[in-house]
């Protein structure tokens, strides 16, 4: 078990379930489709210039439909996933004759472009040579557009198909259990797994390919919460609801289920005027697919389609700054939705979109080119007892001493000149009676600006970090109570995280127990192998830096900030 399942497995400990698990609300539930057969997948249908008609795979046929008229466009092919190129061709996967087909629905001309139809297998190749197992989803490879994904449930297996050569390969074949439908979530493939788990698709940059699991414990069961310890029957589609919030279609348990990758936390979906969301909804039949259309889901199911709307999930709109480009007098501005809009003058202007059945506001603000923001703030620094210079770290990357006093800096920032200063101070007396203890890690940390979900989940992680701390000072010290744990971020990618003690009563206990808890630490094992994470599912457990002892926490007197955090004597440099 990696050290991160710890911590999570402690954080549950400390919380109740229904206090960690978030929920959606749909105030709209209805039925909008009698299809007599199940609804393996549905989609848009892009041939359709009213953009109105719905296509899905209805057993046994590939149809066209609204709630008010259909057309079958293929009949006798038992197709669970398919995806459209665009408006007139589509590739569809035919699960029964485990081969993959595109359709030109202009000339209503279909053929075999990978496998071999009639001839189960498992083998790369050109078609007539390759074989597939059960294949049930196909998407296209954003990667690599050329290409399709497709889940070949039978063989347990993520294969590729080049649209061009129709040469069928094994992209990873480890970690699936009947997988079936998938979903992109930036450059990773979610997968759901009918044997009861969300897997997640890694493509390393050195082209190695990770397949692990996201949610679920792989046994079979209806509980909520954290991801390792949710559990679903038979997942088989997902739909993205927002940036990294998904809705699964939890077929066994006749329920959606909320997926929420900032969190690692699986909540219900409710939708049947629940007081409150604790437990999902059933619907009568197993979901089995997930559509959203301009933020309406839709819902395939045994012998139905359904459609929910009205949620109670907050508007996704994020604020945006622009700066003008010198020598011009508005901006060209992308708004959410990829509209581009030109014309945006100096200041700041209300934008306003429809999100469900909410109107959101959201704003955007034009700069003037002169109104420029350096980014390097000034830097204090204080000497080591018994040195006249201190090490300073500029924001170029290198290190000057420098003698007490106050020095001007400059720096060349985005063709501006960033002006700084750094403040060499002795230390103040009075801040000798505290200790600080510290440890690093050598991470780029630019997300802790913009996701409060990773920055509560970091706060979380350091509050259990300051209860084994005050077990190591037993007697010796107090954890203090009134400076809370912090962190600070230099350069955006060296990460530090600091709790403080209370005060002692002289300067010579401060240096004595600071000494004591040194030996502690480097004889506890408890932060050997510390190391932080940040996502659920991404493959970067980053350790913490070690000293040439072979210390990760380490224990020295502290300097507090004007800002009121903490640094180390000589270590490291306060920014005002």
């Amino acid at each position: 078990m990696k050290p991160w399942l710890y911590i999570g497995v402690l954080v549950l400990l400390l919380k109740p379930v229904h206090s960690i698990v978030p929920s959606v609300t749909f105030d709209h539930f209805e039925l909008y489709l009698d299809t007599f057969n199940g609804v393996p997948h549905l989609e848009l249908d892009k041939y359709d210039s009213a953009c109105s008609n719905l296509l899905i795979s209805s057993w046994p046929h590939l149809t066209s439909t609204s709630n008010s008229s259909s057309e079958h466009l293929i009949s006798m092919l038992y197709s669970k996933g398919f995806t459209q190129l665009n408006r007139t061709h589509l590739v569809i996967v035919d699960s029964d004759d485990c081969c993959i087909r595109m359709l030109n629905r202009e000339h209503r001309d279909l053929r075999t472009i990978a496998g071999t139809c009639d001839s189960r297998g498992y083998a790369d190749g050109i078609v007539g040579v390759g074989k597939l197992l059960r294949p049930s989803d196909i998407v296209q490879d954003i990667r690599n557009p050329g290409f399709m994904l497709i889940t070949d449930a039978g063989n347990n297996a993520l294969r590729s198909v080049n649209l061009e050569t129709g040469e069928l390969t094994t992209v990873i074949d480890t970690g699936f259990n009947e997988p079936h439908g998938m979903h992109w979530n930036r450059k990773d493939l979610l997968v759901a797994n009918k044997g009861f788990y969300i897997s997640v698709v890694i493509w390393h940059s050195n082209g190695t390919v990770l397949n692990k699991i996201v949610a679920g414990t792989a046994t079979a069961g209806n509980t909520l919460g954290y991801f390792y310890a949710a559990e679903f029957i038979y997942p088989q589609e997902l739909v993205k609801l927002q940036e990294d919030l998904f809705l699964v279609a939890d077929s066994g348990n006749y329920q959606l289920k909320l997926l929420n990758l900032h969190t690692g936390v699986v909540g219900p979906v409710c939708f049947r005027n629940e007081t409150t969301c604790t437990r999902s909804s059933n619907f009568r039949g197993n979901p089995i697919s997930l559509l959203n259309l301009d933020d309406v889901i839709y819902i395939g199911c045994n012998h139905d389609i359904y459609r929910l709307y009205g949620s109670d999930l907050p508007c996704p709109y994020k604020n945006i700054t622009v700066h003008l480009t010198l020598g011009e007098k508005t901006a060209n501005v992308m708004l959410e939705g990829g509209h581009v809009f030109m014309g945006f003058t100096e200041g700041v202007h209300r934008v306003r979109k429809k999100y469900d059945l909410k109107m959101c506001t959201y704003y955007v603000n034009v700069i003037h080119h002169e109104e420029f923001s350096c980014p390097h703030k000034d830097i204090t620094v204080y000497m080591p007892q018994g040195q006249n210079t201190a090490a300073v770290q500029l924001f170029d990357g290198t290190t000057k001493q420098f003698q007490k006093g106050t020095y001007r800096l400059s720096r060349e920032y985005n063709s501006e000149t960033c002006i700084y200063h750094v403040r060499v101070r002795e230390i103040p007396q009075a801040n000798n009676r505290r200790l600080v203890f510290h440890i690093h890690y050598n991470f780029s940390c630019d997300f802790l600006e913009y996701d409060t979900d990773v920055r509560n989940m970091l706060h979380r992680i350091m509050y259990l970090d300051q209860e084994k701390l005050q077990l190591l000072c037993g007697d010796r010290c107090q954890i203090s109570n009134k400076i809370q744990p912090t962190y600070t971020c230099k350069e955006r990618k060296y990460l530090s995280l600091f709790w403080v003690t209370e005060e002692f009563s002289s300067d010579e206990i401060t240096r004595q127990v600071k000494e004591e808890l040194s030996v502690r630490l480097t004889q506890s094992d408890t932060w050997d192998n510390s190391h932080i994470y940040f996502h659920p599912y991404l493959e970067f457990d980053v350790p913490a830096e070690k000293n040439s002892n072979g210390d990760a926490m380490l224990v020295d007197v502290a300097i507090l900030c004007s800002d009121g955090k903490p640094q180390v004597h000589g270590a490291n440099a306060c920014e005002e």
